[in-house]
């Protein structure tokens, strides 16, 4: 696993053959998020009797599986709701450094992530509170670009 200046920490597990996207880019995803404790879920454990707090998101399956959109660099503004394609200040980062085809388990640091502030669900890109001061572990597959920021400048 490497570090980057930022804090964010990459462990390439899959090096894809594609090109790499640029700040503006969309691109399709599929992400592993492990949310870990502190977040609110609708699981109820029927054996123990008890909401689950402990939640894994998964774009790979379940509800709304399936490639996930991002442009590269919109981030979710800490006043403004989440809108399609918004991202976060880490998962930017490690996209612009990953080429379409490769797949990283990324450890983004809070302050790349949603700060002291956390995230409501309505902020935060996997639809999921985020406590303050959390911490992210996720794996990320860069499935495609599908519009250079070129193409959406001529839209």
């Amino acid at each position: 696993m490497i570090t980057k200046e930022s804090g964010l920490k990459i462990e390439n597990i899959t090096e894809g053959p594609g090109p790499k996207p640029k700040n503006g880019d969309v691109v399709m995803i599929h992400y592993i998020l492990n949310l870990g404790t502190g977040v609110v879920s609708s699981s109820y454990d029927y054996e123990k009797e008890c909401y689950i707090d402990e939640l894994i998101d998964s774009t790979y399956d379940g509800p709304g599986a399936g490639p996930f959109k991002i442009i590269i660099g919109r981030e979710t503004a800490k006043d403004k709701l989440h809108e399609e394609g918004d991202s976060i200040k880490g998962l930017n980062e490690a996209l612009l450094d990953m080429k379409v085809g490769s797949k990283n388990r990324l450890l983004i640091p809070s302050e790349l992530a949603y700060g002291p502030e956390g995230g409501s669900s309505f902020h935060t890109f996997h639809g999921y509170r985020t406590p303050p001061n959390r911490s992210l572990d996720m794996v990320v597959e860069l499935i495609e670009i599908v519009k250079s920021e070129e193409e959406l400048a001529n839209e």
